[in-house]
Formats: structure tokens, C-alpha cells, sequence
């Protein structure tokens, strides 16, 4: 006889069946609101149907009463699904600011064990994809092998290794990730070359004290070994790099009118990192807005995530034309996605995607650019980003609305990865992120 279990204690009948865990048996969420990532209006009553970690059957209606005995159906009792989240802009062991001074003191191991749990966390909150886009010693290659080999549970990862710079360019005075320099076409050309060695997704350049023709070099390399390339880039370097066919652009500082037209007409994605962008006036304001939202941070969440801010202040003249370019873009019909940079990826990824909507994005232009726009970014929109037949089934479970309001992310209830739940309960005793890298325990302070 089929189970059918009510909202409260769905979640734990959802572990049970994730836990029994038969590659065969189907698993039917039904009587969702269905938000399927593709820009519609919800729909009521829908019923997903998993099978063999995909999703098999997408509908309207009260699930097919026909279907074999062992299925566990779920009534979700109008609970929002919806596509799980990604965020662009990771760096799994890089901390900023780094008040302990962790990363001048630590080994590359205990860099790797942070990475790790870094990621994992990130998945209970709902983010079951990460792009990293710089990180040492191919550290998110090997945490993304080893969650493909299910060593451990965690997100799909996009891995890059380290960012490839000018000798001497951004990143390369910072006790963040290792940056590869490259001082010649031919040494552009052959970084690339490694990172494709070991196995990564895409390459990040720093585009802004490159040449033309190492950044073509590394483009052009880039894509014959099909792989994507972004890069971190302002003006003139982010028009350069978009006219020779660089997939994404990270942060964008100063993107003109026609550089926006550009990466229109080659679609070209744009990850506006608003966290690197606010003013004090708009800190205050986010703080605001997630505490009108009616959901209780811990005071360690709240100082952690204040204090991340203020260490990429900008003046309110930079912030306001940023905020002023995304809105641009976005009504220039650029393809935006959503990355956070900064650490804890979950906390500060939440707030990249609120802050989208703070910045002039609608609700559901956020939610498209953290799951559908991801996934078509990094080529993969055939295998998830939406909830389709026939894609990965990575999905989240939400008790309200995000298109009501943006901070209804926060109110997940399930995650599902790869079509199995992920615990979001950890063990007693563990330490908080905040307090372990940013924040004195006892104090709250950093």
C-alpha cells in the first residue's frame, strides 16, 4: 500500500525514503506550488513524480493513484517547491575579512577540511550547485570529486582551481587563494592548459591588467578545450573581453551602456556580486529588510554577516552606480546570475539573492538568476536549474512564498539532492562557522 504522509512530518518521511535509498523507487511530491525556475506563475496543486534521482513526471492534479505499492508520496500541503539554488561566485576556504588571521597560519589541509564544510553547509541551505570561481591547490576539484563519488553529501560543484592574473594583478597581493601569474601569451596559454589537466569546469582570468591578446589566448584556449571562461573585470578590460567571447563577467565594475549592449548581443552572463558593493546607507537597509521579513538571525549570523560587509564597503557614489548598472542590465535583457564571493557561502549567499531584489530586480528575476540562468551559464540548463522531466533532481522546499518576498528563501523546510533529502539538522556540539573564523564565541565580537 502506497504512503502518503501530511506537511509536519514530511521532511522526516523524506529522509526515511532518501535513507532507504533504492536507486528504483519513485518518490511523488504532490499538492505543491510549483515554481519551475522557467518564469511562470506558480502552479497550485502540482504534483513531481522522482525517479532513479530524476525527475519523471511533471503535472497538474493529484499524483496517478497506479503507481507501485513501495512509492512514497509526500503531500506537501501547498508548500512552494522550487528549483535548488546555486551561487556563482564561490571561494570554498578563502575568508574576507580574516580577523583571526586564519589563513596566514593554517595548511593547506585545514584549508581543505574548511572548504568542505563550508560547501556542505551551503547545501542545507538550499544551494545545490556552486560555481567556484577561485581556489587554491584545485581544493574545489577534489571536494567536487568526492561528492561525485559520494564520499560525502554535498552540492554539485563547478570547479575552477586558481585564478590566472598579470604578475603582480589583483589577487595576487592577498592571503586569499593562490592566483596563477602568467606574464606571456604562451604562459596565459599554458595555465589554461593546466587547469584543464586537472580536471576543472572553467578558468577564471583577472582581466583588468591582462593584454588583448592574453586575454584572447586564454579565451580562445579555454573554449577549444570546452571548458567556460569568466572573468573579474572593469572597464575598458570587461568590453574587451565580451567583444572576444568571454562567457561571464564577475563584478563588472563600470559597465558602460554600450559594453552592456555588447554582452546582450554575445550572451554574455553577468555576476554583479552585490555584496562587494554596498555602502553603509545600503548595509543598513539589508539588515532592515531581512528583519521586516520576520526571520530571527542568531547574533552571531547577524554580526558575522555586518562584519563581512563593512570589510567591502564602498562609498555611496560606487554603490549607487553599481546598483545603477545592474539595473541597466537587467532591463538591457543581460543574462544575470547571482554569486556572493564572500564567506559563509549559505548566510551571504541568502543575502546575494535579497540583495538583487534591493537593487532593482524583481522576485522572480532573483530566483531565475540563482537557478535557471545558472545553469544555462555553465551550459548544464539540460540537466538542472529547472524543474523539468528528465533533469537531476536538485529542488528545495519552502513554507512561503520567495515571490512574495525575497527572504521567504529563508524559510526552507527540505533540501533534495540529486533526489535524495539532505539532513539539515547537524549533530550537537558542532561549531558555528561565524564564531570558529570571524567571531570571538563568548562575545559575539570580532
Amino acid at each position: 500500500m502506497k504512503k502518503r504522509v501530511s506537511l509536519l512530518p514530511a521532511i522526516a518521511a523524506l529522509l526515511m525514503a532518501s535513507i532507504a535509498g533504492a536507486d528504483t523507487a519513485t518518490l511523488i511530491l504532490t499538492n505543491a506550488s510549483l515554481i519551475d525556475g522557467n518564469g511562470g506563475p506558480i502552479l497550485s496543486d502540482a504534483t513531481i513524480e522522482v525517479s532513479r534521482h530524476k525527475i519523471s513526471n511533471v503535472y497538474v492534479g493529484s499524483f496517478d493513484t497506479s503507481v507501485d505499492a513501495g512509492t512514497q508520496v509526500i503531500d506537501l500541503n501547498g508548500a512552494f517547491l522550487m528549483p535548488g539554488l546555486w551561487n556563482n561566485h564561490s571561494h570554498l576556504a578563502d575568508l574576507l575579512p580574516d580577523p583571526k588571521n586564519t589563513l596566514e597560519n593554517e595548511s593547506s589541509i585545514d584549508a581543505t577540511i574548511r572548504a568542505g564544510r563550508n560547501a556542505m553547509d551551503a547545501l542545507r541551505t538550499g544551494f545545490t550547485s556552486l560555481r567556484v570561481v577561485g581556489e587554491s591547490e584545485y581544493i574545489d576539484v577534489a571536494w567536487r570529486n568526492a561528492f561525485d563519488a559520494g564520499v560525502f553529501v554535498g552540492p554539485q560543484i563547478y570547479a575552477s582551481g586558481p585564478p590566472i592574473a598579470a604578475v603582480g594583478g589583483h589577487g595576487t597581493e592577498m592571503n586569499g587563494p593562490h592566483v596563477e601569474e602568467a606574464s606571456t601569451v604562451e604562459e596565459i596559454r599554458a595555465a589554461v592548459l593546466e587547469h584543464v589537466g586537472n580536471g576543472v569546469d572553467l578558468v577564471k582570468i583577472m582581466v583588468d591588467e591582462l593584454s588583448t591578446e592574453q586575454i584572447e589566448a586564454a579565451i580562445k584556449t579555454a573554449h577549444a578545450n570546452n571548458i567556460k571562461i569568466v572573468g573579474h573585470a572593469a572597464e575598458p578590460g570587461a568590453s574587451i573581453a565580451v567583444s572576444l567571447g568571454i562567457d561571464g563577467i564577475e563584478h563588472g565594475y563600470g559597465l558602460t551602456d554600450e559594453t552592456i549592449r555588447l554582452m546582450v548581443a554575445k550572451n554574455t552572463f553577468y555576476d554583479p556580486t552585490v555584496v562587494c558593493n554596498l555602502s553603509a546607507e545600503y548595509i543598513r537597509d539589508r539588515e532592515r529588510h531581512v528583519d521586516l521579513a520576520g526571520y530571527q538571525s542568531t547574533d552571531s549570523a547577524r554580526a558575522g554577516r555586518v562584519l563581512v560587509a563593512y570589510a567591502d564597503e564602498r562609498t555611496p557614489e560606487f554603490a549607487e552606480r553599481q546598483r545603477k548598472i545592474l539595473s541597466k542590465a537587467i532591463d538591457a535583457g543581460v543574462q544575470i546570475i547571482s554569486g556572493s564571493d564572500s564567506n559563509p557561502i549559505d548566510e551571504i549567499g541568502i543575502l546575494e539573492i535579497e540583495q538583487l531584489v534591493h537593487s532593482g530586480a524583481t522576485e522572480m528575476e532573483a530566483l531565475q538568476a540563482a537557478t535557471r540562468n545558472s545553469a544555462a551559464m555553465m551550459g548544464v540548463l539540460d540537466r538542472v536549474g529547472t524543474i523539468e522531466v528528465g533533469k537531476t533532481a536538485d529542488m528545495i522546499v519552502l513554507q512561503k512564498s520567495p515571490l512574495q518576498n525575497i527572504s521567504n528563501l529563508r524559510s526552507v523546510s527540505a533540501v533534495i539532492r540529486n533526489g535524495h533529502a539532505v539532513q539539515l539538522i547537524t549533530n550537537e556540539g558542532r561549531a558555528d562557522f561565524w564564531s570558529l573564523y570571524f567571531l570571538d564565541e563568548q562575545t559575539g565580537s570580532d
